[in-house]
Order: structure tokens, then sequence, then C-alpha cells
């Protein structure tokens, strides 16, 4: 099957496929300490993919470095978060690389970590903090908008513009919202489209299962079920098929992980904005390389999604896209 034009959105292949900057190291006397915080133990395989990627592109520099991997429980659980780095900066760190559990609840940790001269990234969130005291070194993460967006425009094509369509949100905060304010921004220019508005399901998987049995019972008239995130996706695919509405529901998660496109391949996943997840990965590195070398580190960085559903041969982006990461993970 090849992919259409209608199959990549936001983006063309040649930008889709643009590789990261390249840069040398200068010479080192010790490994560099890099604190790599995930904001849960998502089932999805994202934030695995964003540290092997950023680890590869070190390798691929010549970096030497040592990481420490942290993760809170869940996406809500801010004040073991603040915890985790307040540990780092008593442990010390060279750099940071912060999956923030939400954006504001970020800043007291951010501030702590600026106090202690410690650089940091920060992941998944594309607006500075005005704060000039807790603001990060960089900020990096793909248009959660654009990526809701362009999942609306595939949704709405595929409806012929009609029919009734659901939205499961993720945790309460910034991220969920633009993805789900992206994807309704197209809802309401086709008005023949009914939406219903799920709860929040704290991006988890099972709880995303539970949410998509419930919307299923109550509105058995659904044609389509949106879900924020890979893991939300996956919960919605996977309550779908256990109903055996797999082919009578569309099901969209977000991110378009290599999770995401096996379950695309076995048929109980419709679609997904995909982003090259491992161009962030390697985005993070380079902030740390180009800090490394007294270099200027740009405030800001994002990259393209390329929108793939099952009918999608997308081989070639999605090879791309992991790079760094498959041959480290073995997937």
């Amino acid at each position: 099957m090849k992919i259409s034009r209608r199959h990549i959105l936001g983006t063309t292949l040649a930008a889709a496929l643009a590789l990261t900057s390249t840069g040398m190291v200068r010479a080192q006397d010790a490994p560099i300490q890099i604190a790599y915080m995930s904001p849960s133990f998502d089932i999805s395989d994202a934030w695995e993919r964003i540290y092997w990627s950023m680890r590869g592109r070190l390798d691929e520099l010549g970096v030497k470095y040592e990481v420490t991997q942290l993760a809170v429980q869940d996406a809500t659980d801010h004040a073991g978060q603040l915890a985790q780095v307040e540990s780092v900066i008593q442990k010390g760190a060279d750099y940071v690389m912060l999956g923030a559990t939400e954006y504001e609840s970020a800043v007291t940790g951010l501030r702590k970590l600026k106090e202690a001269g410690i650089p940091v990234v920060v992941y998944n969130f594309l607006e500075p903090h005005e704060d000039e005291s807790a603001r990060a070194m960089q900020y990096i993460a793909f248009d959660h908008f654009e990526g809701g967006r362009l999942a609306g425009e595939w949704s709405a094509e595929r409806l012929g513009g009609k029919g009734k369509v659901a939205v499961l949100q993720g945790v309460p905060g910034i991220v969920s919202d633009k993805r789900m304010n992206g994807f309704l921004s197209v809802m309401e220019k086709n008005p023949d489209i009914e939406v219903v508005i799920g709860v929040h399901t704290d991006f988890d998987r099972v709880k995303a299962f539970e949410a998509t049995s419930n919307l299923v019972a109550a509105h058995p008239d659904l044609d389509l079920i949106y879900g924020v995130s890979t893991g939300v996706g996956l919960g919605i695919g996977q309550a779908l098929k256990s109903q055996g509405l797999s082919d009578k529901i569309y099901s969209l998660g977000f991110g378009g992980t290599g999770d995401e496109i096996t379950a695309m391949n076995e048929g109980w996943l419709s679609a997904s904005p995909l982003r090259s997840i491992d161009d962030s990965g390697a985005a993070v590195a380079d902030a740390f390389v180009a800090h490394m070398n007294g270099e200027t580190v740009e405030p800001v960085w994002s990259g393209p999604f390329v929108m793939v559903d099952f009918e999608s041969d997308a081989d070639e982006i999605i090879a791309h896209a992991n790079r760094y990461s498959k041959p480290l993970m073995g997937r």
C-alpha cells in the first residue's frame, strides 16, 4: 500500500525526513552527568525513544556522558517530580532533560535548577516561561495544536463531514487542551459532525480503556473516538477491539509511536499524527553539545507531523523517525 498525499498532512516528506543539525564536541576531561526525567512510566514507547535517541545522538557526536533516569508514577504526580528535581540538585548534574508533568507545575523545580546553575531542556512544551528565574535553556516539543488539527482533518475527511465523534482527554493542562482544541478547530467547521467531550484519563491506557467502554455504552452511534496521546489512543483501540467494534468505530491516538504503528498494522487503531520522535531526542543532545561548546542555544525547537493511518505504507518515514532509538531498543 502506497502512502498518498492525503496521508502526509502538515509537512512535506522532505521536511519529515530532514536531519537535525550536526556538530562537534570539544575535548572532555570527564563524562557529563545528565539527569533524564520522564513524567510517567508511560505504556507508550515515546519517552523511551526520546531517551535512546538522545543517547544515540550523543554517541554519534563522540560525547562522553553518564545518564541517570528518573520518572514519577504518572503525569499527575507534580509533587513527586519536584522531589526528584531536588534530589538531582543535591546529587549534582551538568544537564537536565525535564519531561515536565505539567507546564505550571514545573515552575518551582525550574527555579531551583536555575538557582543551582544547571542548564535544563524542557520537553513537551514550546512556550518559554515568562518568569526569567524559571526559564529553561531550551523548550522542545511538537506543536500539540497542529497535531490535533491534523487528526481532525483526517477524521472529517473519513466521515465525509457527517457523523458523531468523541474526544478522550489526558491530564488537565496545556498539552491535553491543545491537542483537543486543535481537533475541535476542525470540527467547528463541520457542523454536521456531533462532538462528545469525554473525561480526563490522565494519559493512562487502562483509564482510557474504561472510559471508551463507558462512551460506547452511552453513545452507541459513535463513528470515531480521538485520544490525545499514544496511551489514550491505544486504550481506545483495545476497548473497541474487545467489543468487536474496530471495523465500526475509527480510533485515533497521538504521536505515531512504534506501539501505535503496530496497532494500525494489526487493525485495531485507525490513525495518528506521527512525529519524528528521534529528531526531538537528537535535539536534546544537540542543545547540550551547543552549550558545552559555548554556542548559542535556540530557546525553542519544534518538528513536523505526518498523518499516518491503517492504509499507509510509511516505512521510510517510520525508519527515519526511529533511526537512533530502534537500533538501541531493538524495536
